[in-house]
């Protein structure tokens, strides 16, 4: 096996290992969620950004999108679209976070955990996100690039 083909092996078993962790985190970050919609919903509350009207239909949905997102990223089907929403989460998370953690704003994050006695917000919480967020950038790139390749038009698992 040549050079390059020893780094594109390399990088379809870095590309899926990132893609399986990155899918069970976002699962995981759901479950609680799913399971209590309206202790998610108090804390969606207690961030102080939206409207009340858009509170709970944002607890419902919200925990949903993770779990799908989630799933097909592990599964490998719809990895683009899974990985693009996933990052799009993942910025209005940090976003999210640092206005709270900026407007001095102390609520639960909700991020794993539905308890108001949960993780609170802090710059320790945005710096855990970021590298998820960079997982999921990599995770796109890698497809985009490997569908412009041509080898796109086979499952890369």
């Amino acid at each position: 096996m040549g050079q390059k083909g020893f780094f594109s092996s390399y990088e379809r078993s870095f590309y899926l290992i990132l893609r399986i962790v990155l899918g069970a985190v976002f699962i995981w970050a759901s479950w609680n969620k799913i399971l209590e919609p309206q202790s998610f919903a108090q804390i969606i509350y207690n961030y102080q950004i939206l409207p009340p009207a858009m509170v709970n239909p944002l607890a419902i949905l919200l925990p949903w999108m993770e779990a799908v997102c989630g799933i097909c990223l592990i599964s490998g089907y719809l990895v683009k679209g899974s990985v693009l929403v996933v990052d799009i989460l993942m910025i209005i998370f940090i976003m999210v976070l640092t206005f709270n953690v900026y407007r001095g704003v102390d609520v639960a994050c909700g991020c794993f955990s539905v308890s108001d006695l949960g993780e609170k917000i802090t710059f320790l919480k945005i710096l855990r996100d970021l590298p998820l967020l960079a997982v999921g950038i990599w995770i796109l790139y890698y497809r985009i690039k490997t569908d412009r390749n041509g080898s796109g038009n086979r499952k890369v698992v």
